[in-house]
């Protein structure tokens, strides 16, 4: 009967909605049937039901759950993994039903799916399967799984006794994930996605008792719950640095190979996720790391150079000084008898020594640079992710060292040339990404020098820009992993927030294009008289760009759209002679050439406050429209275009832009991203705020002044209110002095309005006002 009624269903559905209740109540019947094979039946009728379900059908629905659950326990004690699996796969798809059935069983349910994921005599996929419905209700209902506080520590406690199984013996990991990963995987959602109150108490009492256990599997457990749980908990983690850090440290001298190896892969996490404050240790983990560059075990190797990559980044050059020897041996010893994948790692390592180093770094570019062309011009497939890191490293280098350098500029040609060659002798989109952002760094080095280049790499830029995306498939989670090192992993991320430009998965050619996109904004920059005749098919790419459907590649294209009518308004500057008589005259008079540009523009980078959900793109945006007003001076920008700036600053002040709406708009967020979510806030305050100081100087004071009052004076008064966070009061403030310094005498009458509550944030005992 439930094969009939499946086909009945799946092909009409609609003609059997009247009678839900009804079918539901004959597969409540069939799940309590003993035979499996009825009730694997029952559950495939399950799913092509949830369409038709509505409010009227749920509690029939309840009722059929109340037959699941026991059926669910009989297959447990029956070992049945197949009919077990099957639920589990059922229990997800009525999660994702917009009618609440899951509600009033939700905890026996999900007591019911930890049953299953932490039974040791399970198959991986069966015990991954049970964790799928976990993981979905973290990411889209936290809310309905955070209101069971019990369950949920629970919850974790048991996922990080999963982290403490080893490797099955017969594990393939070509079919399947080993239960400690699939339990990371599981503990990384949580984290990410819930409040960390509810994850990071459990956690942190299974790390401390496991972190000297005799147990080598433990203490790698508890080394890998602190690597999972530092992105989506960093707040939390910050406060127990002091506590946390000390227990890492002594891993990364374990005698299990493995244990270091997880212990270099959490110190790379909270390198990433707990900045500033892991920064103020580095003298306790440089020697760490170092210890562990030459480490007999490959793997371990990598992770240390991961680990390092990601703390040095932040460095500042009188810090990294100091071990700048030590490094650059170490990295070359890995450089010249590593694996591929660890020599990958210590390329992008050398990547983040030279960008924090600077000019300190100068005396190491003659045994480097060497190396790095080595692996530039690699032939091998196995090589190729080498290539791109080395590719990555000069750039670097030359940014941070300048063209001038006498060991630098001999190079510099033969850089070129081989990343010119890979256009044409490999299809790589990683290849094609790093070498647009090498090709970038060395226009800006070289400046008006880089001139010759431009025939070959602009068309390039153009071709990356306009080739096909392919097929954007959805991204399912639970194949992201097949490594430690990609439990955590920043090079996967979906929002989609409905529309295609706001639609997010990062891919190689998403990289590749936004790459260069912003290469060619440097080369108007770096080169702006000889750009002049690729200006009108950079404009078009530009505007194409900006509506692309990943948000940092509009934001590059913002930002080179604002250097490319820069680059135009540089070249056709009028003469010395007429720009002093256009001082004395006081507004600046725009080019016919600039003025096209100034048009163009304009809307592009004022539009995304109405239409582009994502923060990162606006914040880019009017960062890119601030810094061209204040370039272009007084008068340049018509009164239509900057009626249209000051209420972009106003909408962003107040919080209505859509991006900000958008978010309020989540009801079922949780504060799993908080911190996150606090950093796109600040960024896009402070763009906004350096908008009021530009629109005074492009306005200018007589004209500013009253717009000021009637437009920003009261957001920026809501934003001083002692309720807000404190980042953002200061940014508010800030705003306030900017504002002052170009009105002058003109803020008085705002003053008593605003000097009580400056004065407030000067009394204030808290760091940063």
């Amino acid at each position: 009967m439930c094969c009939s009624l499946d086909f009945l269903v799946h092909f009409a559905g609609d003609t059997l909605q009247p009678h839900a209740a009804s079918i539901l109540q004959a597969v409540a019947a069939s799940i309590s049937h003993p035979s499996d094979l009825v009730q694997t039946a029952a559950l495939s009728v399950i799913e092509p039901l949830l369409p038709y379900m509505t409010d009227a059908q749920v509690p029939a629905f309840h009722a059929l759950l109340g037959a699941l659950l026991p059926c669910a326990q009989a297959a447990l004690v029956a070992q049945n993994e197949d009919l077990l699996g099957h639920m589990c796969q059922v229990l997800v798809e009525v999660a994702e039903c917009p009618a609440p059935l899951l509600q009033p069983c939700l905890q026996q349910v999900l007591e019911m799916c930890m049953t299953i994921a932490t039974n040791k005599h399970f198959e991986s996929n069966t015990r991954e399967q049970a964790l799928q419905l976990l993981q979905w209700m973290a990411k889209f209902k936290p809310k309905q799984l955070t209101r069971h506080k019990l369950l949920m520590c629970a919850i974790v406690e048991a996922l990080c006794e999963m982290c403490c199984e080893p490797t099955p013996p017969d594990y393939d990991d070509a079919q399947e994930l080993p239960p400690q990963k699939v339990a990371a995987q599981a503990l990384d959602v949580l984290a990410l996605s819930l409040n960390s109150q509810h994850v990071v108490p459990a956690c942190w009492q299974f790390v401390q008792a496991a972190a000297s256990s005799p147990d080598m599997h433990r203490r790698a457990a508890a080394m890998m719950v602190c690597a999972v749980s530092a992105e989506g908990c960093s707040e939390a983690l910050r406060k127990r640095l002091p506590q946390v850090l000390p227990l890492l440290l002594t891993a990364l001298q374990d005698p299990e190979g493995d244990v270091r190896g997880v212990a270099a892969f959490a110190l790379g996490q909270f390198s990433e996720y707990l900045q500033p404050e892991i920064l103020e240790h580095y003298t306790e983990v440089m020697p760490g790391v170092f210890r562990l560059l030459g480490d007999p075990n490959h793997d371990v190797q990598e992770r240390a150079c991961y680990a390092l990559d990601a703390f040095c980044e932040n460095l500042e050059p009188s810090e990294i000084l100091p071990y700048m020897p030590q490094l650059v041996e170490q990295l070359l010893l890995v450089l010249q008898n590593g694996k591929p994948g660890v020599q990958e790692m210590a390329l992008s390592a050398v990547s983040s020594i030279a960008s924090a180093a600077q000019q300190a770094f100068q005396p190491h570019t003659a045994v480097m640079l060497p190396v790095l062309h080595h692996f530039m011009q690699h032939p091998g497939k196995e090589y190729l992710d080498c290539r791109c890191r080395a590719i990555e490293s000069a750039g670097i280098i030359v940014g941070a060292l300048g063209a001038e350098d006498p060991v630098i500029s001999p190079h510099i040609n033969g850089m070129m040339e081989v990343a010119l060659q890979g256009f044409s002798l490999t299809d790589s989109p990683d290849l094609r990404d790093h070498s647009h952002a090498m090709f970038a760094h060395i226009a800006k080095a070289l400046g008006e020098k880089f001139a010759g280049w431009l025939p070959r790499v602009v068309p390039l830029a153009f071709q990356s820009c306009n080739q096909e995306d392919g097929q954007v498939a959805d991204v399912d989670d639970s194949d992201d992993i097949d490594d430690d090192d990609d439990i955590v992993s920043d090079d996967d991320d979906s929002e989609d927030h409905g529309g295609g430009r706001h639609f997010n998965v990062r891919t190689g050619v998403m990289d590749e294009k936004m790459s260069a996109t912003a290469a060619l904004g440097s080369y108007a920059k770096a080169c702006p008289h000889a750009f002049m005749p690729y200006v009108e098919q950079t404009l078009s790419t530009l505007a194409g760009m900006s509506n692309y459907w990943h948000d940092e590649a509009r934001a590059a294209a913002y930002d080179s759209l604002q250097k490319l009518t820069l680059a135009i308004h540089r070249v056709f500057t009028p003469s010395t002679s007429t720009s002093v008589a256009i001082a004395a005259a006081g507004p600046v008079v725009l080019s016919e050439q600039c003025r096209v540009l100034v048009e163009a523009a304009m809307p592009s980078l004022t539009s995304p406050v109405e239409d582009d959900v994502s923060k990162v793109a606006v914040t880019a945006a009017a960062a890119a429209l601030g810094h061209l007003l204040k370039e272009l001076g007084q008068g340049a920008v018509g009164p239509i275009h900057l009626e249209a700036a000051a209420n972009m600053a106003k909408a962003l002040l107040e919080n209505k832009a859509m991006c900000q709406e958008a978010e309020d708009d989540d009801e079922e967020g949780d504060a799993g991203d908080d911190e996150e979510l606090a950093a796109e806030d600040e960024e896009l305050l402070a763009a906004a705020a350096d908008l009021l100081p530009a629109l005074a100087l492009s306005m200018g004071q007589d004209a500013y002044a009253p717009v000021f009052r009637s437009l920003h004076v009261e957001p920026l008064i809501a934003r001083l209110k002692p309720q807000q966070p404190i980042a953002l009061r200061a940014i508010a403030a800030g705003a306030v002095a900017e504002v002052a310094e170009k009105l002058g005498a003109r803020m008085a009458p705002v003053v008593p309005t605003l000097l009580p509550l400056l004065l407030r944030e000067l009394q204030s005992s808290v760091s940063g006002l």
